[in-house]
């Protein structure tokens, strides 16, 4: 979630005369932010998970599930909740999102540099779903709140709950299968991102996702889109921005020491980006299709770009949504192989003020981009005691990597990296196992110094090979082992290592030996956490994108040609349901012996 602001948010053409001088507002407030925090050092190792949430309403006589858009009725009361709280029980930061069927949780306060705290992280997000499924329990036994990366069924059909008979189909977009119900009201950010960015762009995305299978016509076509221009055969085509930001997400963001460890930790990361979210596939279904992609991330890339159709032309932009586009550190500027644009004025002020040459591109580059979300009464800065505006367009750039300065008006933030390309998974345990496995890498990076920069153009090579279907057991990445050079590698090798490398779980196994005093809990809990992520990696243990649609493929009412019905959606669902809240089993995702005792509270 951005920077949310209360006001009246301005029209695309109401935005277009002031770019200039938001921008110039937003350059003002970094500067101060760079010359105020540059030299901060010892700022705490701080780290926290991000999780977003769906809501469902099963109907069991009908065999139907669908979205349930009361994520406005139910926030207040569960920032409410968390304001009640004076017990030892943590609190949860409770966030709207994009649609009304989704919310954010995140913990109040982050996780603190103890070894301890990794043995909290999987209660806590246990908890987050408890305090949401205990208010939708009160209104009904057919609601609840699940980890889902894309509802499968999403802008096909009859996909969204009304208790009433609002049958309302407004659309702010040209689509006949998103109508703007789904739009979260609890904030007016929400609608004007969408509003402006078909403004900008001046079309409504329109994204392609393949899809075969054997009883699927030849060629299929998706017959809603036929007269549409792009329209292609053997695709199922998604029409919508809300499409995209209509998915659920993990994100971990971490607290470096300084400016410098925090460049360093970014540039590590950014390696990583395709290799964890080929980990973490959890969306194999679009529109009610079984497709060929597994991941949300090439989805969000197609319906977050509010190019224009020039800027398309000249390749130098990408989508607000795409890979991160450059390293931060001086040292690794030769790998930044792509051309991108770059405000050159930017990149020139920055570093007369002392600013290194390759973050000041970074910046220069974000600074190419027009404010898409403008308050009318926030439009001027009251004073300079506030980075509102910087942070307003930072947070309107959705990477797979965000690098976030210190806000200036809160002295307790440092410089923090937050890594975003993962899919949400179904079970609190994944989630858990991925965010942790996320933070000790961060220590192991640097304590051993690893250096596994490879050019961007491989990076997002990567990227692009991780969404393709069971890409961790079938695709290879490019990985740097050792020396200077990079080379292809399969997950299995990167994780636990082959006759070259020593595999980045063995490096955490390491330095847990060498450098971490841990109780026997926390130990434990992190060996299964490991356990978990290195037989994904060695396709012992399946994806949840993999798992998904084995299930779709021996449903009895699946007919093999790519429909998910109803039917198969709401079985699925059910399944999902049990097992998050521990009433199912499903050792193909997690080995019964994969137990946790984990606490609320560090020890």
């Amino acid at each position: 979630m951005g920077v949310l602001t209360e006001g009246t948010p301005l029209s695309w053409n109401e935005i277009v005369p002031i770019c200039q001088v938001y921008r110039s507002y937003a350059l003002s407030q970094l500067i101060k932010v760079f010359e105020k925090c540059k030299d901060y050092q010892g700022d705490s190792f701080l780290w926290g998970d991000e999780l977003e949430f769906t809501l469902v309403h099963f109907d069991h006589s009908k065999k139907r599930v669908q979205l349930l858009l009361e994520a406005h009725e139910i926030l207040p009361r569960l920032v409410e909740t968390n304001k009640e709280n004076h017990d030892d029980t943590p609190s949860i930061a409770w966030h709207p999102e994009a649609c009304d069927y989704m919310i954010e949780g995140v913990p109040y306060e982050p996780y603190g540099f103890l070894s301890s705290y990794l043995n909290t992280v999987e209660a806590n997000m246990t908890l987050r779903r408890k305090q949401a499924q205990e208010i939708l329990s009160e209104q009904s036994d057919c609601e609840y709140v699940i980890n889902m990366s894309a509802f499968p069924r999403h802008g096909q059909g009859q996909f969204i709950y009304s208790s009433t008979q609002d049958d309302s189909q407004e659309v702010t977009e040209q689509s006949i299968h998103y109508p703007d119900k789904l739009i979260s009201p609890f904030h007016p950010r929400m609608k004007s991102i969408v509003e402006n960015t078909l403004a900008r762009s001046q079309s409504s995305p329109l994204v392609h996702i393949p899809s075969q299978d054997i009883s699927t016509p030849t060629p299929f076509q998706d017959l809603p889109f036929k007269e549409t221009k792009g329209f292609r055969d053997d695709h199922v085509h998604l029409g919508s921005i809300l499409a995209g930001k209509g998915c659920c997400c993990l994100q971990v963001t971490f607290q470096a020491q300084s400016l410098t460890e925090s460049l360093q930790v970014y540039d590590q990361l950014l390696p990583l980006t395709g290799i964890m979210l080929a980990l973490s596939n959890a969306c194999p279904i679009w529109r009610g299709y079984l497709t060929d992609i597994d991941s949300r991330y090439e989805v969000l890339f197609q319906t977050a770009d509010d190019q224009t159709s020039d800027e398309r032309q000249r390749s130098t932009l990408s989508s607000r949504c795409s890979p991160a586009p450059f390293y931060l550190c001086d040292e690794h500027n030769h790998l930044n192989d792509i051309s991108l644009d770059v405000d050159e004025n930017v990149v020139s002020t920055l570093t007369k003020h002392g600013m290194t040459s390759t973050l000041a591109k970074h910046f220069g580059h974000l600074f190419v981009r027009d404010p898409l979300v403008v308050m009318k009464e926030n439009l001027h800065p009251e004073d300079d005691t506030s980075s509102y505006h910087f942070d307003n367009l930072n947070s309107t750039v959705w990477n797979s990597l965000r690098f976030k300065p210190p806000p200036l008006d809160d002295d307790k933030m440092g410089w923090r990296v937050e890594f975003r390309p993962m899919d949400i998974q179904i079970t609190d345990f994944e989630n858990a196992s991925l965010s942790v496995f996320m933070a000790l890498l961060t220590r192991v990076i640097l304590t051993y110094g690893l250096d596994l920069t490879i050019p961007i153009s491989q990076a997002n090579e990567n990227i692009v090979r991780a969404h393709h279907r069971d890409s961790v057991r079938h695709e290879k990445f490019y990985f740097r082992a050792g020396g200077d050079e990079s080379s292809l590698m399969t997950i299995n090798e990167i994780m636990n290592g082959n006759d070259k490398f020593a595999g980045l779980i063995p490096l955490v196994e390491k330095y847990l030996n060498e450098s971490e005093n841990i109780n026997s809990d926390t130990r434990v809990t992190i060996g299964h956490y490991l356990s978990l992520i290195s037989k994904r990696a060695a396709g012992i243990l399946l994806t949840d994108a993999s798992w998904i649609r084995q299930f779709v493929m021996s449903h009895p009412a699946y007919k093999q040609d790519s429909v998910v019905s109803d039917e198969i959606q709401y079985d699925l669902m059910w399944k999902i349901t049990q097992i998050a809240n521990g009433q199912d089993t499903c050792p193909l995702l997690i080995q019964p012996r994969m137990k946790t005792n984990t606490q609320l509270n560090p020890e």
